[in-house]
């Protein structure tokens, strides 16, 4: 059967059709952005191990905490990279190749493609991260921590310093024991005198007289005591005002290196996407291999 005058035959050659819709490739992203969480995840369970192995609950057989913060600084920065670089290259690589543009163009797509496989592949790390299945790392990571501080740090974790200055102010020799009732009321007088910033007189005779009579003890003595154990309490909230301070410090570096981390791991993606579609383009063999 002949054609019609008005049939008109088209033949496209191939490649030469025009590009439709979005230029993001998803399959390589997602093969790239899995690649790159599994990567973090071992990697982090070795630096778990190695950081573990390098602390101790006894401090002199502990690496200093200088030593472990920049080896973790180092650790985290070469995973990154690393698994990074490996799920971008992938991705730019298992890109398919187009012919509408040019190799300037194609390299940026390819970059473009190693950059949303280092997002999502930060988002995959953070659920697994989060999960229970890093569960037992993040307990490894805690007891290595508080096995840095050595066991008197461990031990002064879990005093309560407000509970040892009443015992020192109501212990008593007498023959009538100090109330509970008598003990709250010390120690609500002391939190105020504290959070005020001193002991107020009247408070402080108050106390005295009623711990004397109890503890069988002079005026005098009594006055000691208390004073004595404000001063305790007062050198404690300075400790721990400076503990706060320092984790605060400690904070902000540690978020500012992990902004730091994860922008070279941006730029690990992006070039090692534009790698592994030059090499894909160009045909390298990475084994060498005829």
């Amino acid at each position: 059967m002949s054609l019609g005058s008005t049939d008109v035959v088209v033949v496209t050659p191939p490649g030469s059709e025009a590009s439709s819709g979005s230029y993001l490739e998803w399959s390589p992203i997602l093969g790239g952005a899995v690649v790159s969480a599994a990567i973090s995840t071992i990697m982090a369970a070795f630096g778990s191990a190695i950081g573990l192995s390098l602390v101790s609950a006894e401090t002199s057989r502990s690496t200093s905490m200088v030593a472990l913060a920049i080896a973790a600084a180092l650790w985290a920065l070469w995973v990154t990279v690393s698994a990074c670089g490996a799920g971008g290259y992938l991705a730019g690589r298992m890109r398919k190749p187009l012919t509408d543009s040019s190799s300037h163009e194609r390299g940026v797509r390819d970059g473009a493609h190693g950059l949303v496989v280092w997002a999502l592949g930060a988002l995959l790390v953070a659920f697994i991260t989060s999960s229970s299945i890093m569960g037992a790392a993040r307990t490894a990571v805690t007891g290595a921590a508080a096995a840095a501080g050595g066991t008197g740090a461990l031990i002064s974790q879990q005093a309560d310093p407000l509970g040892m200055a009443l015992d020192n102010v109501t212990r008593s020799t007498g023959t009538t024991p100090v109330t509970q009732g008598e003990r709250e009321e010390a120690s609500r007088i002391l939190v105020r005198s504290l959070a005020n910033g001193s002991l107020d007189a009247s408070d402080r005779q108050y106390i005295a007289s009623r711990m004397a009579a109890r503890m069988n003890i002079p005026q005098a003595d009594a006055e000691k005591r208390i004073d004595d154990t404000y001063a305790q309490l007062n050198q404690a909230k300075e400790t721990a005002k400076q503990a706060a301070e320092k984790a605060r410090k400690t904070a902000v570096i540690v978020a500012f290196m992990t902004a730091a981390v994860l922008l070279v791991g941006a730029a690990a993606a992006y070039l090692s996407a534009m790698l592994g579609g030059r090499h894909r383009d160009e045909e390298i063999d990475l084994f060498g291999r005829g």
